[in-house]
């Protein structure tokens, strides 16, 4: 039988499955519900905030330009970020990101988003529709030239949109000056749209529209046909040293006398686990961070800092004789081995205060030890039958105290406070 190339081609998926070409011709349901979502999809998310920039993530419903106008001066928003690479402004049909640059240290500056739709006809030739504004919000730069420094900290949501509403509402009420989200945020990432809904628009919530969030990743954040795209809606570091090329998932965000870090524990699995197929080199990636909070621990806002804390999803100590310290195949990481081993040795060298942890879905707090000089705190789960927990920090002069909230029941779970670090 004789077939026609073009009719042949006209039959095929990407996927190469065999389809009849009038369905290949129909709009696609992802079309039509791109179609009809609103070109500004939802609110800005700050991220990535350093002494002197941020990254602006928005998302949009359909292809679109976008730039961010800011200024110290709430009624002068006099200047302009583009966030250009190569040449090309931003355009994109799900998500916009601008990064400022040239900020000053612990300073407010206000700021909006400036969307436009921009379909292109032709290399040449495009249509272009009238901007759309989204309200003056404010930001202040990370620094140490502040009283006081707080976080409050998240984990595990697992796109529980229910989760997600109590989770926002406290965020609110904290009003902290950073929202740690600690892994987990969805079971897998399956694709731009699942991303919008479950972490720039959790709950419908401007959560992040003045106060920047801190994204930690969890196993579940690697998984997913889309995990790899996943830096479209939540950026990566602006790390300027070229050792750091592998490690732009890690940071340090200095806030008063309270210095925040975060790192990355990876998948609960080896990486010779089946699950994989051959597609996971965290363990290599681990002893990359190694050598990045080595240089992290004396960077001069470390350094001066009265109080640290650290944020990785997996715990990196559990007490039990029989833990799975993720080296096997059977199950799951109960806490991550590799990384205790690589990190926990730095982090007492330098008097780190304390450790704060997710992955079991269930509140515990680990006592400080003589081999163990900083405290863990493991944040609760998202299920109907689990704790929903905020962990949040407050550091000033003299002390840094922390806390855990179970939002279900509306009671503490506890409450810690630290005297400045000791450094051995």
């Amino acid at each position: 039988m004789k077939t026609d190339r073009r009719s042949f081609l006209r039959t095929l998926t990407v996927s190469g499955t065999i389809l009849p070409a009038a369905m290949l011709s129909a709009p696609s349901v992802f079309a039509q519900e791109q179609k009809s979502a609103p070109l500004v999809d939802s609110p800005p998310v700050l991220q990535c905030p350093t002494n002197d920039g941020i990254t602006v993530v928005w998302a949009v419903g359909s292809p679109a330009a976008g730039r961010v106008e800011f200024g110290s001066d709430k009624e002068k928003l006099d200047s302009v970020a583009h966030g250009d690479k190569f040449g090309l402004n931003p355009y994109d049909e799900r998500f916009l990101q601008v990064r400022i640059d040239g900020l000053r240290p612990n300073t407010r500056y206000f700021y909006r988003t400036l969307t436009e739709s921009f379909r292109f006809v032709n290399a040449y030739k495009f249509e272009k529709g009238e901007p759309v504004f989204s309200d003056v919000y404010s930001f202040t730069t990370p620094g140490p030239n502040k009283e006081t420094g707080s976080f409050s900290v998240m984990n595990d949501t697992h796109q529980n949109q229910k989760t997600l509403l109590m989770l926002t509402d406290r965020l609110a009420a904290l009003g902290s000056d950073y929202t740690v989200w600690n892994g987990d945020l969805v079971h897998s990432v399956d694709g731009p749209d699942l991303v919008v809904e479950a972490m720039l628009r959790p709950a419908n919530a401007p959560f992040a529209v003045e106060r920047p969030m801190l994204f930690v990743p969890g196993n579940h954040d690697y998984r997913g046909a889309w995990a790899r795209n996943l830096s479209k809606g939540l950026p990566t570091w602006p790390l300027a040293d070229p050792r750091d090329k592998e490690v732009l998932r890690n940071f340090v965000v200095r806030t008063g006398p309270l210095a925040l870090i975060g790192l990355d524990t990876g998948e609960d699995k080896p990486d010779r686990h089946p699950a994989w197929n051959g597609l996971a080199r965290f363990e290599p990636y681990r002893i990359a961070q190694r050598d990045w909070l080595e240089r992290a621990l004396d960077k001069p806002e470390v350094k001066s800092a009265p109080f640290v804390v650290a944020f990785c999803h997996i715990p990196l100590f559990d007490a039990r004789p029989d833990a799975n310290d993720g080296d096997q195949l059977e199950k799951w990481a109960d806490y991550q081995g590799q990384s205790a081993k690589l990190w926990g040795p730095l982090l007492a060298k330098h008097g780190v205060q304390a450790v704060i942890c997710a992955h079991k879905h269930r509140f515990r707090y680990d006592l400080p030890t003589e081999d163990r000089p900083w405290a863990q705190i493991v944040g609760g789960g998202h299920g109907e039958k689990e704790q929903v927990t905020i962990i949040h920090g407050k550091a000033n002069g003299t002390n840094l105290e922390l806390g855990v909230d179970e939002l279900r029941s509306g009671t503490e779970l506890g409450r810690w406070t630290f005297e400045p670090r000791k450094r051995s």
